[in-house]
């Protein structure tokens, strides 16, 4: 102990030489993750790429689908700034290619857009019976519930028993009493409360 107090000066100072170094490696961790940081690919230019390479695809993708269907080519859009980035498109929808009929013929575009609208008209109206044929379903299934609330209420009203009545109705019937007995006892104050 008394070595420590003789050479304190000594161990202040081999003390902040050690904090000072470990304060610099600290620093140039911190600096040399920062360049890595820096130094990385940009996720989200390389998501922008994946973006203007997928509409570029999906827009030639349409262009062949229209030119087989025999309808006119759109011009392509022009390519956007790269100072918003882009959203990539929506994926296409799928198209039936028209089938030929016994002769071999195809059907021009106008004829495959009525068949898709009429393939679109006969699935509404298979999914139309399908919810009728539901409700019907549903309806039997609280037919029951219907039936025994029916069959309550007449019961408690042909023994007199309603729920809106004279005070001094309610005490003549005891049924009532017995009920307002009960009520007392489940919502009145405790009985160690009394």
């Amino acid at each position: 102990m008394d070595w420590v107090l003789d050479h304190f000066r000594l161990i202040v100072i081999v003390g902040g030489a050690i904090a000072y170094w470990l304060n610099q490696r600290k620093k140039a961790k911190e600096e040399k993750e920062i360049k890595e940081v820096l130094s990385a690919p940009d996720p989200r230019a390389q998501m922008s790429d994946d973006g203007e390479r997928t509409r570029r695809i999906q827009e030639e993708i349409r262009r062949k689908i229209l030119e087989r269907a025999g309808g006119t080519t759109r011009p392509q859009a022009q390519p956007q700034t790269a100072s918003a980035p882009t959203r990539p498109a929506p994926p296409p929808l799928p198209v039936e290619q028209p089938k030929a009929d016994v002769y071999g013929n195809t059907p021009t575009a106008d004829e495959a857009l009525v068949a898709a609208d009429q393939a679109m008209l006969e699935r509404q109206q298979q999914l139309a019976a399908k919810l009728r044929e539901l409700q019907q379903q549903r309806r039997e299934h609280d037919r029951p519930a219907e039936v025994f609330a029916e069959k309550t209420a007449l019961a408690m009203s042909a023994s007199g028993t309603s729920v809106l009545g004279s005070p001094l109705a309610d005490l003549r019937n005891p049924t009532a009493v017995r009920r307002a007995i009960i009520l007392r006892e489940v919502l009145g104050p405790p009985v160690a409360l009394r």
